[in-house]
């Protein structure tokens, strides 16, 4: 094998030059083994007109459906996915961000605002959603995070709807299987978690443990409680991370819930294939779905029992509109049939935050090419080292409330951290951040001989609410999208005390003995105002307006007299039969945490609505899966 640049055949033979020409085949192969056993594409296969039991629009909450209804035997099951197997850049965890502007995500930007996002490029904010098989959780930050009981409360509609907490923190633990030793060896801990599940929680790791510890400790100063599990009861004081990354690789809903089942001869999924709209028969019964395959032929494909969109806050109302089923008002004006006039697109809820900069200084060097090169090698070979972790964010996170005192947090506190002169900086700050060019130089500048650390501070319970709209007639068109973030006075007040409070970490002994330095972002309308006053940090929250990629509540979960609801309690949609959401577009109100496990519980807890209805209606068995 010619691999080596020298024709000297001491470097291609002996015992040295084997083990060299051994390694750099290994790497050269093993870049090929960094994939998953993605479920093949059955769409070559399918019939125009073909029928099934089920059909799932969506394999983000939609690969939990698919594995739990296709459990029994004798239902067929369609899942649709519009993306194709997710690449190799969301499998190995320290790439998520680059799979945002790619063709697996959906480039989804908000509308203008005037109040906010105004350091923003065109003063809009960018809002990536997964376009590949397991949906935004093969894009995502890959953290888990269930919430407190008071998250719940107004889920629970009446007595014996199911979406009580006791029930729900079951229907959390089924999906979970936790394996990571520090909970598993504690019995306290342990019996808060599932350990039988499908999708693997772990401890996840950060390659600077020292700013970690250093970042605890100085909340620790500032009066936070250190909690061993922030999945416990409260999640108020600051504690280490945990979620879907398992022996250096991203576990998704695909890699937990489908690749493990894909042989199942009941199960059907096609990629590449966009669903355009539901068909309806003359009762108002959800028949069929329209899709576009990848080769450019319509199809259409038909559902005995139910369909079940599963496309996410920004993609499933697009589905219901585009099908008659919204805003009577806007679908005439589009002139679409309008066959349940429902609030589909409202309630629009997200995370909305803001990067506090600070400098220091402990003695961390750059890391330059040679440590990116050995980080490769590194993670090629045991799949370990910087790659196998969300590198720049350290494994901590923080919560609380303004002020001390309440049962829920007000913000939840994440981090970057960046050693001097990283390279990056300026790409996540435009690509991931969409700030303006101005914005990310005093970033890049900060960078260039200093750690700098952002103090991610977002919103946990806004009361704001945005709207989601289709824009035009033609269904492949991106939606409207206005997230109104701090349009209800209240977010404002709650985050200016908040952002007063965190910034007051540079305080702490912890952080003199760093040498931190909290740094102004410079912004015509803000340089004006006096910094760290309640002005000047309002301004900042409406001009490096940023979010955590947790869009929920467009079509809300309600009860038949409330005028904001879209589907029942047991998820169907009001107006019409044989159709259900199930995604995170149900949440009638947002967790205070990362939305992921909850968005995987709503699933479980559809599935076994689904299976009562129509199991008991055929007096079949239900399987021994069911809680």
């Amino acid at each position: 094998m010619k691999c080596l640049p020298h024709a000297c055949k001491a470097y291609a033979s002996g015992s040295a030059g084997t083990a060299f020409t051994n390694l750099i085949t290994h790497l050269l192969a093993a870049q090929c083994l960094i994939t998953e056993p993605w479920p093949q594409d059955h769409s070559y296969g399918l019939s125009d007109g073909q029928h099934f039991d089920f059909i799932i629009i969506g394999s983000g909450a939609g690969s939990v459906l698919a594995n739990r209804l296709s459990e029994v035997e004798g239902w067929k099951v369609l899942l649709i996915e519009a993306g194709s197997d997710p690449p190799m850049e969301s499998i190995v965890p320290n790439y998520a961000s680059a799979t945002f502007q790619s063709r697996n995500s959906y480039p989804y930007y908000t509308e203008p605002g005037e109040n906010f996002c105004r350091g923003c490029i065109d003063q809009i904010t960018f809002w990536p959603r997964g376009k590949a098989l397991g949906g935004t959780s093969s894009i995502n930050g890959m953290l888990y995070m269930r919430g407190s009981p008071g998250d719940y409360e107004k889920w629970h509609l009446e007595e014996g709807d199911g979406w009580d907490w006791p029930t729900l923190k079951e229907y959390f633990k089924k999906s979970e299987k936790m394996v990571d030793p520090f909970i598993l060896n504690n019995p306290e801990l342990r019996k808060e978690h599932g350990t039988d599940g499908e999708f693997i929680v772990d401890q996840l790791n950060f390659t600077h443990g020292d700013i970690a510890d250093r970042l605890t400790n100085a909340y620790k100063e500032m009066g936070l409680k250190y909690l061993d599990d922030l999945n416990g009861p409260s999640q108020l004081g600051v504690g280490k991370l945990r979620g879907g990354i398992h022996k250096g690789r991203r576990v998704s809903t695909a890699t937990a819930f489908l690749n493990p089942i894909s042989k199942r001869k009941n199960l059907y999924v096609i990629k590449h294939t966009f669903v355009h709209q539901i068909e309806f028969d003359k009762e108002k019964k959800a028949t069929g779905v329209k899709v576009t395959l990848i080769y450019g032929e319509s199809q259409f494909f038909f559902a005995r029992k139910e369909i079940i969109i599963s496309g996410g806050t920004v993609n499933t109302p697009k589905i219901l509109m585009y099908s008659g089923i919204g805003p009577k008002k806007r679908l005439r004006d589009l002139k679409i049939k309008v066959l349940s006039d429902l609030p589909v697109g409202k309630n629009l809820q997200d995370h909305v935050r803001i990067p506090i900069p600070i400098t220091l200084d402990t003695g961390a060097e750059r890391r330059g090419e040679e440590f990116w090169q050995k980080a490769a090698a590194q993670y090629l070979i045991d799949q370990t080292g910087p790659h196998a972790t969300n590198y720049d964010q350290p494994n901590i996170n923080a919560f609380l409330s303004v002020p001390d005192g309440k049962t829920l947090p007000d913000v939840q506190i994440d981090h970057n951290y960046f050693v001097p002169n990283t390279s990056h900086v300026a790409t996540m700050c435009e690509k991931v951040m969409f700030y303006n060019e101005s914005i990310c130089k005093q970033f890049v500048d900060w960078n260039s001989d200093k750690e700098l650390l952002f103090v991610l501070v977002s919103l946990c319970r806004p009361h704001s609410r945005g709207e989601i709209n289709i824009r035009f007639e033609n269904t492949i068109e991106h939606p409207i999208i206005h997230p109104r973030y701090f349009s209800d006075k209240r977010d404002m007040e709650t985050f200016v005390k908040a952002l007063k409070r965190v910034s007051e970490i540079v305080k702490t002994p912890t952080f003199k003995d760093m040498k931190a330095e909290l740094k102004r972002i410079k912004f015509e309308g803000c340089d004006d105002l006096e910094f760290e006053s309640d002005e000047y940090w309002e301004c900042m929250a409406r001009t490096v307006t940023y979010h955590v990629f947790h869009p929920v509540g467009t079509a809300k979960m309600g009860k038949p007299d409330d005028p904001e609801a879209v589907v029942d309690s047991r998820l169907r949609v009001y107006g019409v039969k044989g159709l259900r959401v199930v995604d995170a577009s149900v949440m009638p109100t947002i967790p205070s945490v990362n939305i992921q496990a909850a968005v995987m519980m709503i699933a479980e807890r559809a599935a076994d609505f689904i299976k009562e209805d129509h199991l008991k209606s055929q007096n079949e068995t239900v399987t021994k899966d069911e809680l």
